[in-house]
Order: C-alpha cells, then sequence, then structure tokens
C-alpha cells in the first residue's frame, strides 16, 4: 500500500509528459497560418519514445525499481532524447538559439516547413511561442529543485526512523524492565 502514492505521482509524472505533447497540437494552426517569414523563434518540446516510457512505467510497476530510480532513468531518457534532438538540427532547415537538453526544450529559429515536420515526423513533441522558453525553463528548474529537496527530505526521514527503531528498542527494553519490576 506504501507503493500507491509513488505509483501516482510516477504516473503523474509521466502523464505530464503526454500533455504537454498533446498541448503542442494546438499551436499547429497558429502558425500554419503565420503570415511572417518565419524566423521568429518558438519553443520546442522532445521526449523520449513512448515505448521506453511504458518500459520503464512497466519496471516500476513491477517493483524492479524504486521510485528514484525510475525517475533517474526517466531523466536520463529526456535528456538523451534532448541530445539526440540538438545533434540532428544541424540536418534540418532550423536552428536552435537556446537549448535545455536535459529538459527535452529548446528555442528554434528557421521555416515554418522544417518545424513542422519536425511536429508531424515526432521527432517534436509540441511546438509554443518563443516567449514561452524561459517560462518552461524555469517551471523544470522548480521542478527539479523540488524533487531533489523531497528526496533529501524522504532520506532524513529514512535516517530518523532507522534512529528511531535503534532508540526505541533500547527504550522498550528499559521499559520492559521496569514493568518486570512493578
Amino acid at each position: 500500500m506504501t507503493d500507491l502514492p509513488t505509483r501516482r505521482g510516477f504516473l503523474a509524472l509521466t502523464g505530464t509528459g503526454a500533455a504537454a505533447s498533446l498541448a503542442g497540437c494546438s499551436q499547429l494552426e497558429s502558425m500554419t497560418q503565420s503570415d511572417d517569414s518565419g524566423e521568429d523563434a518558438v519553443t520546442v518540446t522532445v521526449s523520449p519514445n513512448q515505448e521506453d516510457i511504458a518500459s520503464l512505467n512497466d519496471e516500476f510497476q513491477s517493483g524492479n525499481l524504486t521510485r528514484q530510480e525510475a525517475m533517474a532513468k526517466q531523466r536520463k531518457l529526456v535528456e538523451q532524447a534532448g541530445s539526440e534532438f540538438a545533434d540532428s538540427a544541424s540536418d534540418r532547415d532550423f536552428t536552435i538559439a537556446d537549448s535545455e537538453p536535459q529538459f527535452g526544450l529548446f528555442r528554434v529559429t528557421g521555416s515554418d516547413e522544417a518545424i513542422m515536420d519536425a511536429l508531424r515526423n515526432g521527432d517534436v513533441d509540441g511546438i509554443y511561442p518563443g516567449d514561452q522558453y524561459e517560462v518552461f525553463v524555469q517551471q523544470q528548474k522548480q521542478r527539479q529543485a523540488m524533487r531533489e529537496q523531497q528526496q533529501q527530505q524522504q532520506q532524513q526521514q529514512e535516517q530518523d526512523a532507522g534512529n528511531e527503531t535503534n532508540s526505541s528498542d533500547g527504550g522498550n527494553q528499559t521499559a520492559a524492565g521496569n514493568e518486570t519490576e512493578n
């Protein structure tokens, strides 16, 4: 029963990525109706292959991975997808102006057609206005800081629980001895 909240947390985290990729589809119409030259920067998101995420989720659900291990693997998958996208950008008709591959976030400039092709091919999960890049990066950094803080708190609680167990065992022996004496 103690795994239930952690599973929900993990599923919520992976669901966030899926929601972000679906939200990018709403930007398709506004980008295709653009009247400008197409040189304005846009923010794009990339994420790991859904099969890799599903496999990771299966490992977590079966108990082969702890929550921390699953989240660490997911972060590595996101970073790998971001690095692969950055490496392949030179082969496309757009350039990366800013990047945070560890979060799968990029601000790109180039032709609308090349950016839309990347979305259609599945290389990009979402397209957002360029000014959203900084907002997304800040959100990801805040989430990362919160995760790290939660991990530290959990480790501290585990250490405290271990210390209390050791201390309470000694206290229980003394208390039991007192009860015997009465």
